[in-house]
């Protein structure tokens, strides 16, 4: 399959889950279903929760982390949501309760995406949910995720960019050294050197760990809900990269 291939089965998410390069996901590799209330709700539940982290969204050459949380909760909804901004959670599961936004999304969505995993001869460490909202052409800038993410676009839409030669870009010594927010774009990477996908509601993405990568949102605020892994095995064989990181790690505590 090309890199750009959407993945169908589950024997072509075999082949491909533990590479380097992002793909779609469709069909029997999206054993789920749920429907979301509207935009402005989410936002509002979301935000009045103390864990919710509330960023620029500026577009640059990394991860901006600055809080502008308590101007961004200040505004009303609809004010706030015409402002720069990323929202991110990464603690979903408070919201699945009678009342709130997400009840019912662990029986919808979790329990028979963690059913598919087993029967595929998967196994996990952790296999959790969480949220990014992004203002208008706001952005969650070139970084690398410690988990392989599935990302399950909502609303709005989303440019989602790898690159064709992650490795060159961010080598083993990069990979294992990584800290959130220090790794910056390189000036000399063109587009001809980025594999993008553009993503309308509905679309899934798996995107690889500790790969480079961006999100830019497009004209509307744009929420994806992303399943984040770690410590996922296929037949108890970890991807290259967290196998990387994994020994990297215990040398690293030995030599201490």
């Amino acid at each position: 399959m090309s890199a750009s291939a959407t993945v169908r089965t589950w024997d072509q998410f075999q082949q491909r889950w533990d590479g380097v390069h992002n793909f779609l996901l469709a069909d029997a590799c999206v054993p789920f279903a749920f429907a979301l209330p509207p935009l402005d709700r989410v936002v509002s539940e979301l935000r009045d929760d103390p864990q919710t982290r509330i960023t620029p969204g500026a577009r640059g050459d990394r991860l901006q982390l600055d809080n502008i949380a308590e101007d961004f909760r200040r505004r009303p909804v609809a004010e706030a949501l015409e402002t720069p901004f990323a929202l991110a959670h990464f603690e979903l599961a408070r919201f699945d309760a009678p009342g709130k936004f997400l009840h019912g999304f662990e029986q919808g969505v979790m329990a028979p995406w963690r059913a598919a995993l087993a029967a595929n001869g998967f196994t996990y460490d952790r296999c959790s949910p969480i949220i990014f909202i992004s203002g208008r052409q706001c952005a969650t800038n070139y970084h690398m995720d410690f988990s392989h993410v599935l990302a399950w676009q909502i609303y709005g839409r989303k440019r989602f960019c790898g690159l064709k030669e992650p490795d060159r870009w961010a080598p083993r010594e990069t990979r294992v050294n990584y800290q959130a927010g220090k790794l910056a774009r390189p000036a000399e990477l063109t587009e001809a050197d980025a594999l993008c996908h553009d993503m309308r509601p509905g679309d899934v993405l798996w995107n690889e760990l500790l790969t480079p990568h961006w999100v830019e949102a497009g004209a509307e605020v744009a929420m994806s809900v992303n399943i984040s892994h770690g410590g996922l095995r296929h037949h108890g064989r970890l991807a290259r990269n967290e196998q990387e990181l994994v020994e990297h790690r215990r040398l690293t505590a030995a030599g201490s």
